[in-house]
Formats: structure tokens, C-alpha cells, sequence
């Protein structure tokens, strides 16, 4: 057994990662403690899987895993707070951190509800990858409460995180049929093929993150209200300059135009076969 566990690799790359979510200004409060949340979660539980697997502490087992519970919930509610939901994100908060707390008490208060522990856990690693890809599916606008300047990376940031939630899936499936046919005996190497597997992931993700071809939207169903709106969006941006603050937004430019960000987003993205985001920069490029 090698003297530093993959895991505790994983928990260190879990604290950059808060790290980096703390001292990001840009981020909106609420998905900064969401995020943040996440972060201490992952850190922990890749902490407990280090001791029980590699140094055989077996009274961390209950805690570890009933931690799975809470990661999809918190890294969807995550970008939720990112999009135009957020006005409805205490709610949406209830009720996905309410699921994740009724798995962890019937699971934690019914032992024979064990035996399904690991197809209840796939189950929400599923529905979470799920939900943040018909997110992303949703456009550059849907995060209109970042500025244009992140919209990239941060939906770059959703792919990487439904991917992890996938892979991560896989190998707990993995390691569930090993402990059902062979009482464990390969569960140290998968463990560790999982955990080299997510640092890969991650580290690729971080080299890359900063590189993205933008996708032109194409332009559907164009109205005179709708051209009036983009017109009077062009027009206002050359007027007051705003384009220039890189912290403008989707929803600060909706509510500087008295519209709704939906509206706005469609108007350009009919008449111009882009969003929102992308007729902001072409302002910066001009």
C-alpha cells in the first residue's frame, strides 16, 4: 500500500477548489456558499474514504456513505444560484437538500435499507448529471447571473462536474459488484483506478479551462418586437457605454432595459443568431 493514499490527493485538490471559490469575487454569494459547501463535503469524504480503505478504519463507514447523498444536491444548487432561478433558489434549496436529508435519516435509522445504499446513490449521481447537462443544454443566457466574462468557463466548469458525477457513478458501481461477488478483494486497486482517474479529469479540466470556441445560436422566429428590443439594447450599450464593465450581466442589462432577462435573451438571440454574452463581446471587440 502506497504511503499517501490516491484519496487524500483527491481532498487536496477539494480544498484548492474552495479555495478558489472564496477568493473569486465575481461569484454571487449564494452559489459561493454553495460551492463552498461542496468543497468541505468532498474534502471530507475523500478523507474518510482514505481511512477506511487504506488504514482499515471501519468506524467511518456509516458516515461515508450517507456523504454521497449531498454532493449532486449542492454542485446543481450550485449553478441554479448562477441562473435566472435564483429568485426562486430558497425553495428549490428545500427541496433537493430535503430529499438528500430524508435518504440520509431513512438510511441512517433503517440498517436493512443498506442493502440498496449504493443503487440509491448511483440514482442521484444519475439525476444530478442529468439536471446540470439540461442546464448547460440551456444556453449561455441560463447563467444570467454571472458576468459575461465567466459565462465560458463556469459552463465549461458544469460539463467537467456532470462528467465527474458520471465517472464517479461508474466506479462506485464498480466497487459495489466487487463487494457482492468477491467480498472486496480488488476494491484497494479500483479505488485507486478511481481516484487517478478523477485527478486526470480534473487536471485536464484545469489546463483547459480557459479555452472555448463560442457557438453562434441560430436565429428563429424573428418579430418586430423582438428587433425593436435588440435594437434598443445596441442602441443603449453605445449610449451609456456599459459593455465595458466586466461585470455586466445578463440580468443587469435586462433590468437597466426594464424588461425580463427572457425576453431579452430571445430578442437578441432571434434577431441576431447569438446570445447575449456574445452580442456584449462583439461590442468589445468593435
Amino acid at each position: 500500500m502506497i504511503s499517501v493514499p490516491l484519496p487524500l490527493f483527491l481532498t487536496g485538490l477539494a480544498a484548492l477548489f474552495g479555495a478558489m471559490v472564496l477568493t473569486r469575487a465575481w461569484l454571487p454569494g449564494p452559489a459561493k456558499t454553495l460551492f463552498a459547501l461542496l468543497a468541505a463535503l468532498i474534502m471530507v469524504e475523500t478523507l474518510l474514504v482514505a481511512l477506511r480503505f487504506a488504514y482499515q478504519v471501519d468506524s467511518v463507514m456509516v458516515i461515508q456513505r450517507l456523504l454521497p447523498f449531498w454532493i449532486g444536491p449542492l454542485l446543481y444548487l450550485g449553478y441554479v444560484a448562477l441562473s435566472e432561478r435564483v429568485a426562486r433558489l430558497q425553495p428549490v434549496i428545500l427541496i433537493h437538500l430535503g430529499i438528500a436529508a430524508a435518504l440520509t435519516a431513512v438510511v441512517a435509522a433503517l440498517p436493512p435499507v443498506r442493502v440498496a445504499l449504493d443503487l440509491m446513490i448511483g440514482a442521484s449521481y444519475a439525476v444530478y448529471a442529468l439536471l446540470l447537462l439540461r442546464l448547460w443544454r440551456g444556453g449561455p443566457d441560463r447563467l444570467s447571473q454571472l458576468a459575461v466574462a465567466h459565462l465560458g468557463f463556469m459552463r465549461r466548469m458544469m460539463l467537467v462536474g456532470a462528467g465527474l458525477l458520471g465517472l464517479t457513478l461508474l466506479m462506485d458501481t464498480a466497487i459495489a459488484v466487487d463487494f457482492a461477488r468477491n467480498e472486496g478483494a480488488n476494491v484497494g486497486w479500483l479505488l485507486s483506478l478511481a481516484s487517478l482517474l478523477l485527478i486526470v479529469m480534473l487536471t485536464i479540466a484545469a489546463a483547459f479551462s480557459l479555452r472555448a470556441a463560442p457557438v453562434r445560436a441560430t436565429p428563429t422566429g424573428q418579430s418586430d418586437a423582438d428587433a425593436a428590443l435588440a435594437e434598443r439594447a445596441e442602441q443603449f450599450l453605445r449610449d451609456s457605454r456599459l459593455f465595458v464593465d466586466p461585470q455586466l450581466s445578463l440580468t443587469r442589462l435586462a433590468r437597466r432595459l426594464g424588461v425580463t432577462d427572457r425576453a431579452l435573451s430571445e430578442a437578441i438571440n432571434r434577431t441576431g443568431g447569438k446570445n447575449v454574452s456574445q452580442f456584449i463581446n462583439d461590442f468589445r471587440v468593435a
